[in-house]
């Protein structure tokens, strides 16, 4: 089940981001594995915005999360995770689309994110879904601009990419 985050769901969502991040191990990106989980203040900022949505596991527990800000007139996806043990599963995609629904109903042009361009579970899985990557000609600033923090932070700029999926005509 996808539903909007509550606020005693905030402190379970680094745990998650850890576990998910795991599957790094072993892949060009293996020191996101042990990258810092979004901070709680943007947590508790999302989840206050209606921008933070969980997916709760059989049991009725958080197994993974998404988090949107509004960028440049579209919807950034700036988080999604699922704990290693849920995934291959469909919650990642229950809460793409659930980000999706959002964006449309918001009035968002479309949902943006950043991503790997190779990791199957990166750019690979956001294409089975209606995403397209954007050229960088065609960037937006401010996701142009990300593209350059996660540069300076570390990230191979020749795997990541920008891509969009519109969700209004």
């Amino acid at each position: 089940m996808i539903r909007l985050a509550r606020p005693a769901d905030l402190a379970s969502l680094a745990d998650i981001e850890r576990s998910a991040g795991k599957r790094f191990l072993g892949t060009a990106m293996a020191w996101a594995a042990d990258d810092d989980p979004v901070p709680l203040a943007a947590l508790e900022q999302a989840q206050a915005a209606g921008l933070l949505w969980i997916a709760d596991a059989e049991d009725a527990r958080p197994a993974g999360f998404a988090l949107a800000r509004p960028m440049d007139g579209d919807l950034y996806l700036a988080e999604m995770a699922v704990s290693l043990p849920r995934q291959g599963r469909g919650l990642g995609r229950a809460l793409l689309l659930a980000v999706r629904a959002h964006a449309s109903a918001a009035g968002y042009r479309s949902v943006v994110l950043s991503t790997d361009r190779e990791l199957p579970w990166n750019a690979p899985f956001y294409r089975r879904h209606g995403f397209s990557e954007l050229p960088p000609d065609r960037l937006p600033a401010q996701l142009a601009a990300r593209l350059r923090h996660e540069a300076e932070a570390g990230f191979d700029p020749a795997r990541r990419c920008a891509m969009v999926c519109p969700v209004r005509a």
